[in-house]
């Protein structure tokens, strides 16, 4: 059985060590992991699924950001882990469910995230047309995809994802 809980501080460690597992260390060079440096995660998106024994085997954080300027601030959706062993259970997509429908609860009006396009599509997410809008190098801008928790909500949004201060 899977208990699915807001990620605590006693889970840092071994969130940590999934996703070294997951993605490997170099992953804190990626340029998402920049604009994570030193801004806490938000604490109410922030999930982990722990099994009947308690180890952690899925986890989803949440981070702010900007998109230009600080009144376009929006969600920063990963990282999103599953260990290896219970991948293709339905574990990740149930994370990322539940946490965009937390975050409309929460009044957060759009989200981005960086990954395929091919899995995320089915969540809402979709590759910018109009937008013009600039993640920090390196970062492929065709894995840039966006999420509106609110209809129209990136109507309009344009320029550099900036770190949250």
């Amino acid at each position: 059985m899977i208990r699915f809980k807001h990620e605590t501080e006693n889970d840092k460690q071994k969130v940590e060590d999934l996703l070294d597992l997951v993605f490997s260390p170099s992953r804190k060079n990626l340029s998402s992991y920049l604009l994570r440096k030193n801004v806490p995660k938000i604490s109410t998106l922030s999930f982990v699924a722990k099994n009947n024994k308690g180890s952690i085997v899925g986890i989803i954080r949440n981070w702010p950001i900007f998109i230009e300027s600080r009144k376009n601030i929006s969600l920063l959706i990963g990282p999103i882990a599953v260990h290896p062993t219970f991948q293709g259970e339905g574990l990740g997509t149930y994370l990322i469910n539940y946490s965009i429908k937390e975050s409309k609860k929460y009044g957060w009006e759009r989200a981005i995230l960086i990954g395929d396009i091919q899995y995320y599509k089915s969540f809402g997410f979709f590759q910018q047309k109009n937008n013009k809008i600039d993640f920090p190098s390196p970062t492929d801008p065709q894995r840039i995809l966006l999420l509106e928790i609110k209809s129209n909500s990136f109507e309009g949004i344009k320029g550099k994802v900036k770190k949250f201060y």
